[in-house]
């Protein structure tokens, strides 16, 4: 059936009502994709149940868009539309008045016009914000932030004024949103947010985002600012995308359904052309709050509680379902939360239908059908869910009411028509399976359609014939009438038709836009009623042309469905501005025959030119030529040896023989890169390009060309190869650099018996510390210093390389004496140690050392650079400034560490620490003053572990202040938990060891000020325990951080003193409380005179400087004496008790009287 083209006005026109067949008309800014085509198959699936035909139309065009693009204002369809869905805000409201004047209904979904009055569907925000700040608020949260985007639209706001309402009713404050930056092709940029929240002041405990998009991109940015989701900053996002369940940590969320959106907005448009109109204003759609972990909820898959005794019955539908699906396939997180997903929303679907038969579950179905079409595009076997549903509705009704038949046939229902939506949603037929993925041939067709709309000879794109091949049943193209670049009016000409394989073409007739597509278009697409119809402009970079109408069997929810349709339309686009472009380039030539030297250059170049007459020996220089060396008209001849003389050196030989090859015919152009001496004397790169002129015997007569300056880009090329190679801080060769070095020295090693290389691998010290408490420029400078030092006492032929962080790579070749190598890098060690001035302030940082030495045992550079790395680290466990050279049996070692440090990180995402309490006494009367926290790790295969065994590698691998947060968090829980059980127990402390990255940690005051808020704990209670390693190599710093601690009410205790390198003044100048004597000096009391006499010095200093001491490590009772009489006043030891669980803790809690506890008492604690 060939498509009729429409007459000129309006003759012919289809007016609403005129046939028997209703046509609704779709204005969105996209036609597909997963938004836009989860809400158009909304609307089809609604329109078909209703015997309604659909034309959607497209808006936007196939370019990157942007906020600022005009709204569509081509009066489209209107012939043939009895009523208008629009989506966000396609058109202008006045668009939307003069098309209902008519009397026709308009509703509009997401976005409700500004100047008209018309029905609105939107998701009910108010209610899914409420419930999601609930949520937060139950879980103990009381600072919560709005997250939203700028530019906000209409439901950005809604959903903060929703979050204002929501948190002022828990009697909380609200704060104004945070915006982050976005576009419309949902590119977000989340890093200023968390600058934003922290200019603020104190952090929120938690976030509500206004999309999940936001949401994600919030995460990414936290990330990158050392916070953690939901550990530091709980989130909930709001639209449940696809991405949510898979991101980490899974995204909670608010979830809607596009696809009702549509379905609502059809079903209201139908309703006024069936004489029931629906009335102007919002229509709310329902959401659901579907519960992940990034709320804090670490074991939720949703927030949904079934009924008693079905959980059984989603767990193994949970576990038939994954088997029916993905019986060949590796499980993932994200697939296996969304299966989760699948069973309990299915669940929760048939629990409501069967307990309320009069339920609207509308929302529910078509959020639950979403989640089941998510798992079954992922899957193999599709058609496999049908039975695991079938047979879920059977298990829930036995399980409810196993003789209530009516029950049963209601589940049965409900189970049939999910699986009938899932098979209409992917084509599925009794012929055969849905194409989940698209195999070779599929592909290489779709790459004909694509080469044959860029062919410029192939076939005429006008004719439509390149749509056999896609999905496409019916096409029809017409073109503006004013063409291209001329004015915009209402008539299109109608240029060809595609129906069924076989193109038609018009004789251009004229066509009103309001009857595009033709009413012979629509009546072809009805004659499939599963088909889609589509109209995209074809218009893009500038160039609108008209319309492409397309029906078929096409796939609008696809992610990669938007680039392909959008793909063809601006292959279209550039075809049809190629033709263009030849049309004018022929007409151009005619005009321009008598001026062959200039179409010549033309083709070869636009820029200077030049024209070689080989006759002659003469050559013809444009002014534009000369220009590009400096030179004016006049100061340039006409010879060969204007060019060629002035070409470097170094690219003289390669130009000339560049030219005997083209005069001699063995090349068809000329195509030079070489530098020319301009009139400064200096030299510019520039590119040549040219072609021959042939007489009648062939031979070459004249060559004519263009030159063009490419200097920016030679100079680019070179930085780019540069900065490949080196490092951009430091100036140094960079990793990639190295190893190709160290490939080259290995090779050598293998091939010459003789030859010995060495690899350094060098770590600075307490690198971070300097870089956390005095900024990243001034880490930058020192970084700049040790590469400095490096250099200048290193060979020549050795290479010394940055090979990332704070950690630098030498490659000694030819080492004459490996016995030697130790010595000289110490001496490479002590260099870098020297103070240097940073900040104003004098300071020097260690280094640590690993050494391989390669005589022919390598392979590979990375097995050489590992095996450096791991006596590096060897070194690092030694102490500051220490060198080892690698042995074999430090494989075992490096396996067994990165076996430590996998455990740890499950450690800390399975919670498998625990604290002990040690108690501290007044040594007097054993009298209880309070606990040393101590953190133990129970492995679930080598039990019990000491800090000492896994601290160090959660220092060097940065998990130490994650397990540090978790012990503050922790002694501050326990502490409450003792003084609600015992009121009146409040005169003791608890104290808590802080590590090197702890201390010097930035967020270390607002955690603990956090924790405190949380737990209701004073200060007072709380004792900072820091080693003098850990402060006295940046003096200064470290007095400002315990400065600060002291002045939020903290007490603060030495720890190990006299183990480290405190003055008698340093310790002065910190604002330290207690001192605390190591063990190594207690414990030598009673044999070494000279320990005995030390332990009496340190009491008598902290006496002297008024502060308390305690001695730790008392194992005896002559001990305990010996201190006793030295004038100790607190102890703790294993005499007294090892450290203990808290429950056994308890029992050491002092009662309203003082009371003697003994030693043996204290003995019976394990």
């Amino acid at each position: 059936m060939a498509l009729v083209a429409h007459s000129s006005g309006t003759d012919g026109a289809r007016r609403a009502g005129d046939h028997d067949h209703r046509v609704i008309g779709v204005i969105s800014p996209n036609a597909h994709g997963y938004f836009f085509g989860t809400l158009l198959s909304g609307v089809l699936d609604v329109a078909a149940a209703r015997d309604v035909g659909v034309v959607t139309v497209q808006a936007n065009d196939a370019g990157i868009h942007t906020f600022s693009d005009e709204p569509f204002s081509v009066p489209l369809g209107w012939d043939h539309f009895d009523a208008l869905v629009v989506t966000m805000d396609a058109v202008s409201g006045a668009y939307l008045r003069a098309f209902a004047e008519s009397g026709r209904p308009v509703v509009t979904v997401y976005k409700a016009p500004e100047d008209f009055t018309c029905p609105t569907v939107v998701p009910d925000n108010e209610q899914g914000v409420r419930v999601a700040v609930d949520h937060l608020a139950g879980h103990g949260h009381t600072r919560i932030a709005f997250v939203g985007r700028d530019p906000a639209n209409a439901d950005d706001w809604s959903r903060y004024a929703a979050y204002r309402e929501a948190v002022l009713a828990h009697g909380l404050a609200y704060t104004d949103p945070v915006l982050v930056p976005w576009d419309v092709n949902e590119t977000y940029r989340g890093a200023g947010a968390v600058d934003q929240l922290r200019a603020r002041g104190e952090m929120p405990s938690a976030v509500i985002a206004c999309t999940d998009g936001t949401a994600i991109a919030l995460i990414d940015a936290l990330a990158e600012a050392d916070l953690v989701v939901p550990d530091d900053i709980a989130l909930i996002g709001f639209d449940d995308i696809p991405q949510a369940a898979g991101c980490r940590p899974p995204l909670s969320t608010v979830a809607q359904s596009f696809s009702l959106a549509g379905a609502t907005a059809c079903s209201l448009v139908c309703d006024a052309l069936d004489g029931d109109p629906p009335a102007p204003g919002l229509h709310l759609t329902p959401t659901t709050l579907v519960v992940r972990q990034s709320c804090g909820c670490r074991d939720a898959v949703l927030g949904q509680t079934l009924a008693p005794g079905i959980d059984g019955v989603c767990a193994r539908f949970v576990e038939d379902l994954e088997g029916a699906l993905f019986a060949n396939c590796e499980q993932t997180p994200a697939r296996r939360q969304l299966l989760d997903l699948a069973g309990h929303r299915l669940v929760g679907l048939l629990t409501t239908v069967a307990g309320t038969p009069s339920a609207d579950v509308s929302g529910i179905v078509a959020s639950t059908t979403e989640v089941f079409e998510r798992l079954a595009a992922d899957s193999q076997t599709p058609l496999g869910a049908l039975g695991a549903i079938s047979e879920l509705a059977r298990q829930v009704a036995s399980c409810l009411d196993p003789d209530d038949v009516a029950v049963a046939e209601r589940l049965e229902r409900q189970a049939f028509a999910v699986s009938t939506r899932l098979l209409r949603s992917h084509k599925c037929t009794s012929g055969g399976l849905s194409v989940f993925r698209e195999d070779l041939a599929i592909q290489r067709r779709r790459n004909l359609i694509s080469t044959n709309l860029v062919r410029r000879y192939h076939q005429d794109v006008r004719s439509l014939s390149w749509l056999e091949g896609t999905e496409a049943r019916v096409g029809c193209l017409a073109l503006w009438e004013s063409g291209r670049d001329g004015p915009r009016d209402t008539v299109l000409r109608l240029i060809s038709t595609y129906a069924d394989g076989s193109t038609v073409r018009h004789h251009e007739e004229r066509c009103e836009v309001t009857a595009f597509p033709p009413a012979s278009f629509i009546e072809l697409a009805r004659a499939n009623p599963g088909d889609v119809s589509l109209v995209l402009p074809v218009r893009f970079d500038g160039s609108d042309w008209g319309f492409l109408a397309l029906s078929g069997a096409l796939d609008i929810r696809g992610d990669e469905v938007t680039e392909r349709f959008n793909h063809w339309v601006v292959l279209l686009t550039v075809a049809l501005d190629q033709e263009l472009a030849i049309t004018s380039e022929r007409a151009m030539r005619r005009i321009q025959v008598s001026e062959e030297r200039h179409a010549l250059a033309a083709e070869a170049a636009n820029d200077g030119l030049w024209d070689w007459d080989l006759t002659e020996d003469a050559v013809y220089y444009s002014t534009r030529w000369k220009a590009l060396l400096g030179y004016t008209e006049d100061e340039v001849g006409a010879t060969p040896d204007e060019w060629l003389k002035r070409i470097h050196p170094d690219d003289r030989s390669a130009v000339d023989r560049a030219l005997a090859d083209h005069f001699a015919g063995r090349t068809a152009t000329i195509e030079l890169e070489h530098q020319l001496r301009c009139a400064d004397g200096g030299y510019r790169w520039m590119l040549t390009q040219g072609r021959s002129v042939l007489d009648e015997a062939g031979q070459v007569r004249r060559v004519v060309g263009s030159m063009t300056d490419i200097t920016v880009r030679k100079r680019l090329e070179e930085r780019l190869r540069h900065d490949a190679s080196y490092d951009v801080l430091t100036g140094l060769p960079n990793r990639a650099f190295f190893l190709e070095r160290l490939g080259q020295a290995i090779s050598r090693s293998r091939r010459y018996p003789g030859y010995t290389f060495a690899v350094v691998f060098l770590d600075l010290d307490s690198f971070k510390v300097v870089n956390d408490s005095l900024g990243h420029q001034i880490g930058d400078e020192l970084l700049v210093q040790v590469a400095k030092r490096l250099t200048t006492e290193v060979r020549g032929s050795d290479t010394v390389c940055r090979f990332g962080g704070d950690e630098f790579i030498i490659l000694f070749e030819d080492v004459r004496d490996p016995l030697e190598l130790p010595g000289a890098v110490e001496r490479l060690l002590s260099l870098v140690a020297v103070p240097l001035l940073l900040a104003g302030t004098v300071r020097s940082i260690s280094s640590s050392a690993g050494i391989a030495i390669g005589t022919g045992n390598y392979r590979t550079a990375e097995d050489c650079v590992r095996d450096a790395d791991t006596a590096m680290y060897r070194a690092k466990a030694l102490g500051p400034g220490r060198v080892v050279v690698f042995d074999e049996a430090m494989h075992v070692s490096a396996l067994a560490r990165l076996q430590l440090e996998s455990d740890l990180e499950k450690a800390i995402i399975d919670g498998q620490f625990e604290l002990h309490y040690q108690p501290i006494l007044r040594l007097e009367d054993r009298w209880l003053q309070g606990f040393e926290a101590l953190i133990r790790w129970r492995h679930p295969e080598r039990g019990l572990i000491a800090p000492g065994d896994f601290l160090p590698v959660a220092e060097i691998t940065g998990q130490a202040r994650q397990i540090g947060r978790w012990t503050i968090r922790e002694a501050c829980r326990q502490t409450r938990a003792w003084l609600d059980a015992s009121p009146g127990r409040a005169d003791f402390t608890v104290s808590i060891n802080l590590s090197d990255c702890q201390f010097w940690d930035p967020e270390l005051r607002p955690t603990l000020q956090g924790e405190l808020a949380a737990s209701g704990v004073s200060p007072s209670t709380l004792v900072i325990e820091v080693t003098e390693g850990v402060i006295v190599h940046n003096r200064d710093a470290a007095i400002d951080v315990m400065r600060r601690l002291r002045e939020d009410g903290f007490a603060l205790h030495l720890d190990d003193f006299g183990t480290g390198y405190s003055s008698l003044s340093t310790i002065q100048a910190f604002p330290v409380s207690a001192l605390k004597i190591d063990r190594s000096f207690v414990g030598r009391m009673g044999a070494d005179s000279r320990s005995r006499e030390l332990v009496t010095l340190m009491i008598d200093i902290g006496s002297r400087l008024g502060l308390e001491v305690i001695a730790e490590g008392i194992e005896t009772e002559a001990e305990a004496e010996l201190l006793r009489e030295l004038g100790c006043p607190l102890v703790q030891g294993f005499l007294f008790s090892r450290p203990v669980p808290a429950m056994d803790a308890a029992a050491f809690l002092p009662p309203t009287q003082p009371r003697d506890v003994s030693a043996e008492r204290l003995r019976g604690h394990p």
